[in-house]
């Protein structure tokens, strides 16, 4: 049996990761394989690698030789740096483990243990458009904070907000900006990596 590790991340500790360990355990056991460490992270994936303990964990452990193979749910559980992403993939392939991403069906390494050219091609395009869609968000919402200033729009705080909108607001900046572009709940949600139950929970401080 091939032993394995699941790893699972969410970005705010309100997040919930449950399904994406109930869906690797279930891949896993129709595989046959052998689940040595399941290692989940509350973090942001726009973390350096050497400030996440789970990638750091998930290193170690290939590191020691006792598991094969790494499954996520998707690249970006990895992170959100093109270049993190693909530094982590880089030693786990040195280290003869495979790393499969369950929404593509794919893997880095073919069975006889050789690269997957395939799958590096794609893996270095997704954590790139990841990337990608970032700056560009932040290009939009930066333009679109300059129309509204110059056409005399206030951008600041709503008044009469209340201390817990105050922190709620400044606590998540991002979200703000996105909603301000008129994006829906669960593109913002996504766009700025939290849950919708909080894209929510600002939008109705912004509302006050």
């Amino acid at each position: 049996m091939i032993p394995i590790a699941i790893f699972v991340r969410v970005s705010k500790q309100s997040q919930d990761y449950e399904r994406q360990i109930a869906d690797l355990n279930h891949y896993a056991a129709k595989q046959g394989y052998t689940v040595v460490s399941t290692i989940a992270e509350k973090i942001s994936g726009a973390k350096r690698n050497h400030d996440r303990k789970g990638i750091t964990e998930l290193l170690t452990l290939a590191a020691s030789g006792r598991i094969k193979k790494v499954l996520v749910s998707e690249v970006s559980r990895l992170g959100r740096r093109t270049s993190d992403v693909l530094r982590v993939i880089e030693e786990l392939t040195e280290q003869g483990v495979s790393v499969y991403a369950q929404n593509y069906n794919l893997e880095t390494l073919t069975p006889d243990g050789k690269r997957n050219p395939v799958a590096s091609l794609l893996f270095t395009l997704l954590a790139e458009f990841a990337r990608l869609e970032r700056e560009t968000l932040v290009e939009r919402i930066t333009s679109g904070l300059e129309q509204a200033r110059r056409r005399g729009k206030t951008l600041g705080r709503p008044m009469g907000s209340t201390k817990d909108s105050e922190v709620l607001l400044r606590e998540y900046p991002l979200v703000v900006r996105i909603l301000r572009q008129g994006l829906s709940l669960r593109q913002t949600a996504k766009l700025a990596d939290v849950s919708v139950n909080t894209v929510r929970k600002v939008k109705g401080a912004l509302e006050k």
